[in-house]
């Protein structure tokens, strides 16, 4: 068997798709600069904390100065910070990772930098201890200067409470660094949390705007169109595939943005710090950008593999619990259950191959972290004692590089997610790119009350498909408030008549006339108004009985009664417990197919409209519905133009005309008794209904059932 899968597989990503997309998202882009705004800030936040440890260990917990001479200063790349004491000036000696080595021993053995370390005390707090500083002939005498140098290896020699009390300053700077620290990463959360929650509101916006286009777009087209789509498709297309376009938003764009925005705020901060070892670092990240692109390759052919399978899988399903009648009728269950076996099977390959590349992936990138972290830290720790790196910065690397590749991890799983999202998406633009619309240009005023009911069709020819015609050379006027009975064996295009006049469909050649001007020069709901149908099977809506009969007019409640009893369906309402209130589940599911009939034509009474067009019913019925339908479709054409489509004759003896149609072509007209007299194909069917009760629904020509014996 044949199983038509509707699975599309992308070949790659259509940026075309993404333009399309952003264009639905224009009415909220306010909504979308302030989500832009929150990532700015959470990607910023996330680099700064690492550089907020480095700032407090460099900074505050390894405070460590050089004493330079002051005309040495130019000589210095970016000096950063300069203290004055004196006449010498002091800079921290993380900068002087900036100095080439070979300079800065050069400096040293000149004695312009000084090889031993200082600690800067504020004049204030060596003020308050006098006699600690009495031995090192540091108290400082004059107010010209902040700060008072101390070196470190006199500082060490403290004991730690007289230690603590000089550095106490230091302690404040961390507390200031703590609270720095916080604050900033609440602002990462508040970032993160409106960045996410803008981006999801953003998205449900914009599928409410899809939603409301793809339905209105499948209302406005014709017949041909939506007899094409299974309805379940179309159902997939509004509900599911506009559900991943969500998806696209809420963990595909806005993860990538802040996932990409990150690993670039990254690299600049490394570089931002310390080039050298930014370098290193980059170099070590090299092997995950080669497996990351072999995944994603890895990873596309399993997900194409998986949804060619579940497409095969969900065709044979609906088709064979569609067809379990005949399953069970010809004993195929083992057959059937043995071919189930084997395309579940091959689901669930196709689902562990999936598994397997991210179960390789994830292991892989979890290896280069840690790879790219020892290479850190081994040449962090010699350039650190080559003094090219402060303690601070080295640990600030090993936390960005663990926030480097969790970006990597989020983006390798957002893989199969953006090829689901870009296939649900395409196939929802490529259903709004289907415009079979019947043409709705006319402009002639078309005023319901007003319309006669005059009815011509001139030389109409119609074909559902090129070289296939229905209807040829149609021509027939019915007169206003005339009753015409179309009747013919099947596919003579009789139903063709009524969908053309309602324009459900538009002629290939010649023309219609209401009221003596083309259907096509009037607007399309005022042509709706005037010329209503009643289908071969009826429609009602999973409703209650009044809001099916109303159909979106206002009425009154008596007003329905009474047009339910001017077609003998009053009773029925009125034995229901809710009456007018009770629910039709399923449309007409919880009533019999002639009820639901009689609901159609109170709802025409309830319309009034000046034209009728009525399919009859074919499907078995018992003879006192029969009789009730009988008088109610002479109530609702009466006073009207009506044309009737007779599958029983019995029911439009009573036509002003009748119109009998063979392959498309007018054959026959007359009344009923006219077209006996003239023993053509009329009075050919009349004979075969009334001879053959038992057969009336099958056209001369066919054999007959008989037993087996």
């Amino acid at each position: 068997m044949i199983h038509h899968q509707d699975e599309t597989i992308i070949a790659s990503y259509d940026f075309g798709i993404i333009r399309r997309i952003a264009r639905y998202t224009a009415p909220f882009r306010k909504l979308v600069m302030v989500a832009l705004i929150c990532l700015v800030v959470a990607t910023a936040g996330e680099v700064l904390l690492p550089v907020i440890i480095q700032r407090a260990i460099d900074h505050h917990i390894m405070d460590h100065w050089s004493r330079l001479e002051e005309d040495a200063l130019a000589e210095i790349p970016s000096p950063g910070e300069v203290r004055r004491v004196g006449s010498a000036v002091y800079l921290r000696e993380e900068r002087l990772d900036r100095i080439p080595r070979a300079t800065r021993e050069d400096l040293r053995q000149r004695g312009i930098l000084s090889r031993e370390s200082f600690t800067l005390i504020p004049r204030e707090v060596a003020r308050e201890h006098p006699d600690l500083l009495a031995e090192f002939s540091v108290i400082p005498q004059d107010a010209d200067h902040r700060w008072v140098s101390l070196p470190r290896s006199a500082l060490e020699r403290l004991p730690e409470q007289e230690r603590r009390a000089l550095l106490q300053h230091q302690l404040q700077g961390l507390r200031g660094k703590a609270l720095l620290f916080l604050g900033v990463l609440l602002a990462v959360l508040l970032g993160a949390f409106g960045q996410v929650y803008l981006t999801a509101f953003t998205g449900q916006l914009v599928m409410k705007k899809l939603r409301h286009d793809l339905f209105s777009h499948t209302l406005g087209q014709h017949l041909g169109f939506l007899g094409d789509q299974p309805v379940g498709r179309l159902v997939t297309r509004i509900t599911n595939d506009v559900e991943t376009i969500n998806d696209l938003f809420t963990s595909v764009l806005a993860e990538l943005a802040r996932n990409v925005s990150l690993m670039v705020a990254v690299v600049a901060t490394m570089f931002a710090l310390n080039p050298r070892l930014a370098t290193i670092t980059l170099i070590s990240m090299v092997p995950v950008l080669f497996i990351t692109d072999v995944i994603r390759r890895k990873a596309r052919e399993a997900y194409r593999a998986v949804r060619r399978a579940v497409g095969d899988l969900n065709a044979y399903l609906s088709e064979h619990v569609s067809g379990m009648e005949i399953v069970q009728i010809f004993v195929q269950q083992t057959r059937s259950g043995g071919e189930f076996t084997r395309k579940n099977e091959t689901l669930t390959r196709a689902n562990l191959s999936e598994m397997y590349v991210f179960a390789v992936f994830r292991p892989l990138v979890d290896f280069m972290s840690s790879t790219s972290l020892a290479v850190v830290i081994f040449f962090g720790a010699t350039l650190l004692q080559a003094e090219t790196v402060s303690l601070g910065v080295l640990i600030a690397f090993t936390n960005l590089i663990r926030r480097f590749y969790m970006p990597v991890m989020s983006i390798s799983e957002q893989f199969t997610l953006l090829q689901s999202a870009m296939a649900g998406s395409e196939r929802v633009f490529d259903l709004l790119d289907q415009d079979q619309r019947i043409p709705d240009t006319g402009v002639t005023p078309l005023a319901v009350e007003s319309v006669s009911g005059a009815v011509e069709f001139r030389d109409v020819n119609f074909s559902y498909r090129p070289g296939e015609p229905v209807l040829k050379g149609l021509s027939f006027r019915a007169e206003p408030g005339e009753l015409v009975a179309l009747v013919g064996s099947t596919g003579s295009g009789k139903t063709t008549v009524i969908n053309l006049l309602t324009r459900l469909w538009d002629v290939t050649g010649g023309s219609i006339h209401l009221e003596g001007r083309d259907l096509r020069s009037y607007p399309l709901g005022a042509l709706r108004q005037a010329v209503q149908q009643i289908q071969q099977d009826v429609f009602l809506f999973d409703d209650t009985i009044r809001t099916n009969i109303a159909l979106g007019k206002k009425v009154s409640d008596e007003e329905i009664m009474e047009a339910c009893r001017a077609v003998q369906v009053a009773s029925f309402i009125e034995d229901l417990p809710r009456g007018l209130d009770t629910r039709l589940t399923g449309g007409t599911r919880n009533i019999s197919a002639g009820q639901g009939q009689l609901l159609a034509f109170a709802r025409v009474l309830i319309h009034n409209p000046p034209v009728l067009v009525l399919d009859e019913a074919t499907s078995s019925i018992d003879s006192e519905t029969e009789r009730k339908l009988q008088q109610a479709v002479e109530t609702i054409t009466r006073g009207r133009t009506s044309l009737v489509v007779a599958h029983r004759l019995s029911t439009i003896q009573h036509a002003h005309r009748i119109l009998v149609l063979s392959r498309g072509e007018l054959v026959e007209s007359g009344t009923h008794q006219e077209l006996l007299a003239r023993d053509g194909l009329y009075a050919t069917l009349h004979r075969f209904q009334f001879d053959h009760p038992r057969d009336q629904q099958r056209e001369p020509g066919q054999p007959r059932d008989t037993p087996r014996g």
